[in-house]
């Protein structure tokens, strides 16, 4: 097939080219085919080339995190730097997912900002320390992790497996120093029905207005509570109820209807702890609706906030090396979720920091500001060679 696009003759530009060419959308969204191996197959190239060596570690059936290392002056001190390597779906694009283009100093494509772009200029951090001859203070490893867009599995299993002091996570940040970001918790809830004729509704139980009804108690119910709680680098707790689905057709009153959650969780708040008001708030709608058959279903994802302390070493050298690359430092706070509370999650001190914004995340015109990739190594490889 003819290439479409013209390879930049910035190599690292070029390298993020490559990689946004290489279809790796979830395996488990929309047109996800092949998920991360070719992603795998590139980063595993990439290091056998600088000659660091490099090892793959199935989480899930084909699907495999791949960690290189950098061996540092104290090979026992590990300093971890991560990216996901799967992206969102390509279903709302408007412009070619995997033809990355350069226009205006914008790269354009599937995972260019979210988060290829943070992991090319990691991996072309190792490599510059590498060709130098030098050594960084403690070793340096990359992990390339899977599943980030959906349950998180690929840093789960890093976090489980792997030592470090600390660890640098990608995403697009606009080369901010996050060390505190919301988690989230999701479930859903159904509701059965009786269906029956719609010319004759009353012989039936519709699911669909029962779900209404309920809906509207736990916006009455649970967003004032959130009144009460806030982080200064976060903001507040949020919800959303993202997917409601039931009914056959027009003509049948459903018999069944389903809900789908999103509650966002502030550092201090524990994921699980959040599902009681709803627990709560259906046990209250039986009690005025002894027929009503509802239920909260197990949550699909519960994931910690993520908060590292700012006078932790690792979020001090980040700034330090931000300062000195871009003439400036922003520590903050993000209302998203990262693979970085994984890791504190077991005790590890972790920041967020990437190139491009997540307004450009998983839209349908997605880009990354060429300057901030290449700002983007520069500060890694600060944070590499300053992390003692």
């Amino acid at each position: 097939m003819k290439q479409m696009w013209t390879r930049s003759e910035n190599n690292i530009l070029a390298t993020l080219q490559d990689v946004v060419a290489l279809q790796s959308v979830n395996p488990d969204l929309p047109g996800g085919n092949h998920g991360e191996c070719l992603m795998v197959d590139f980063i595993s190239r990439f290091f056998k080339e600088i000659e660091l060596p490099c090892q793959e570690y199935e989480v899930l059936p084909g699907r495999n995190n791949i960690v290189a290392s950098l061996e540092g002056q104290d090979p026992s001190r590990v300093l971890l730097f991560e990216c996901h390597m799967d992206t969102a779906s390509v279903g709302v694009m408007t412009i070619p997912p995997f033809e990355p283009h350069i226009r205006e100093g914008l790269l354009y494509g599937r995972g260019s900002c979210d988060t290829k772009a943070g992991g090319v200029a990691m991996i072309h951090a190792m490599k510059r320390i590498k060709e130098s001859g030098e050594k960084p203070p403690c070793t340096i490893q990359f992990a390339g992790a899977v599943d980030e867009e959906y349950l998180f599995r690929g840093a789960l299993d890093l976090a489980a497996n792997l030592k470090a002091e600390a660890v640098v996570v990608a995403e697009p940040t606009d080369l901010s120093v996050i060390r505190a970001h919301k988690g989230v918790a999701r479930f859903r809830i159904h509701i059965e029905g009786i269906a029956a004729h719609s010319s004759k509704p009353y012989l039936g139980v519709n699911a669909i207005v029962k779900m209404a009804q309920l809906i509207t108690d736990i916006e009455r119910e649970v967003l004032p509570t959130f009144q009460e709680k806030d982080h200064p680098l976060t903001g507040g707790p949020t919800l959303n109820i993202g997917v409601i689905s039931g009914g056959a057709q027009v003509n049948f009153v459903p018999d069944s209807c389903t809900i789908e959650i999103d509650r966002r969780v502030i550092p201090g708040e524990i994921a699980e702890q959040t599902l009681s008001i709803f627990e709560k708030i259906l046990s209250h709608a039986k009690t005025k609706d002894p027929d009503l058959k509802v239920k909260l279903e197990d949550p699909f994802l519960l994931d910690g906030a993520m908060e590292t302390p700012e006078d932790s070493r690792i979020v001090q050298v980040a700034s330090d090396a931000s300062q000195t690359v871009i003439g400036n430092s922003t520590i903050t706070g993000v209302p998203y979720g990262t693979d970085a509370s994984k890791f504190t999650a077991v005790g590890i001190p972790a920041i967020v920091l990437g190139p491009g914004s997540i307004d450009q995340a998983h839209g349908a015109v997605e880009w990354v500001e060429c300057s901030q990739v290449l700002q983007a190594v520069d500060i890694y490889q600060a944070i590499m060679m300053n992390f003692h």
